[in-house]
């Protein structure tokens, strides 16, 4: 019995280091119409929560998140909004729930997230670093703090 559980808590530390795509990176992107270059971290964490709706200038996100289980996912929710997918997972269920907005729509692919960016100039997204971007989509520069970092209304 004891090697069952010795063997079963490894089993959980393999499984968990897995799930944290420690070595996985994301590259955030917009449509390349958006004048923005340069956006903070806490501006792309707001985003992807509904938090900011309008880009400078009025015109309105489109944020769009990848499906839970992909690990651009897990590593854009670890590096970017310093959360789980799960702990976002109850977030958005709690404001769904209370009758407030819905979450970003999800794609399941890094070529489908590219597709929808391209196609909507107030898009923002996140793909695999390293993913050939193409035409009509252009990366973010994410910071902890930049001066030029001011693309977004603080109003929602």
């Amino acid at each position: 019995m004891r090697m069952r559980m010795v063997g079963g808590a490894l089993l959980a530390i393999v499984v968990m280091g897995a799930s944290r795509a420690p070595d996985v990176r994301v590259v955030v992107i917009v449509n390349s119409a958006n004048r923005t270059s340069t956006m903070r971290r806490e501006q792309v964490a707001k985003i992807f929560l509904r938090q900011l709706a309008t880009w400078e200038g009025g015109a309105e996100i489109l944020p769009v998140d990848q499906i839970e289980r992909s690990s651009a996912r897990i590593a854009f929710a670890r590096d970017v909004q310093l959360e789980t997918v799960k702990a976002l997972k109850v977030y958005w269920q709690q404001r769904i729930f209370s009758g407030d907005e819905s979450p970003p729509p999800e794609r399941v692919t890094d070529s489908d997230v590219l597709t929808y960016v391209r196609s909507n100039s107030g898009a923002i997204g996140y793909v695999l670093e390293g993913t050939d971007l193409g035409t009509g989509v252009k990366a973010l520069v994410v910071t902890e703090t930049a001066r030029d970092a001011t693309a977004v209304s603080t109003h929602s």
